[in-house]
């Protein structure tokens, strides 16, 4: 137990150092107060891109909550749930789901532009990542993908809003090959 405490010691100066030596060289990130967020969404999703899914009957509402934490003003991990049910264009069941997830987000605007002396009110945050998707429906897990762009404007120091379109994507969702579960969802996120 002794070691593991020196690694992760270690492991949190080694993290702390890299960050500092990354911000040093940003002109602007020396005013980045940033660091941990909660953010929670609302919105629509469909189960899949065909035309044919594209159908009243086949949107239901997408549920999204997230927390995570801004390494860097360019690079942050966070971790979030996306629920809770799906229709299909093959029936008429609400097909009721729980997906956890971890991901990193990558501010687009602060990698392109992060020596610049004015911070964009405005970010583009690319965000790819991995999940345990459970479908209460067909009663079994699955590993899937999510991946999506998130736009968000600043409002105050504390608060931005964000509309985040993104993809649940795996094998055998529920029609026994590649699906894909798009949402667009429109939130707020709290730093803290």
């Amino acid at each position: 137990m002794k070691r593991f405490r020196y690694l992760l010691i270690a492991f949190c100066i080694l993290l702390t150092n890299q960050t500092f030596s990354q911000n040093s060289n940003n002109i602007h990130s020396v005013a980045y107060n940033k660091g941990w967020f909660f953010s929670v969404g609302g919105g629509l999703q469909i189960s899949g891109i065909k035309s044919e899914d594209f159908i009243r009957s086949n949107v239901s509402p997408a549920f999204t909550v997230n927390t995570g934490k801004w390494l860097t003003p360019g690079v942050a991990l966070h971790v979030g749930y996306k629920g809770f049910y799906f229709h299909t264009i093959s029936d008429n069941s609400r097909h009721y789901y729980n997906f956890f997830y971890g991901e990193a987000l990558f501010n687009i605007n602060e990698l392109i532009n992060g020596n610049k002396i004015t911070k964009s009110r405005w970010n583009i945050v690319f965000h790819p990542g991995a999940g345990y998707f459970y479908n209460k429906f067909y009663e079994r897990p699955n590993i899937c993908a999510n991946i999506g762009l998130i736009n968000s404007v600043e409002i105050s120091n504390q608060l931005e809003l964000f509309i985040d379109i993104s993809a649940i994507m795996g094998w055998d969702i529920y029609q026994g090959d590649e699906d894909i579960l798009p949402s667009c969802v429109l939130g707020v996120t709290y730093f803290f």
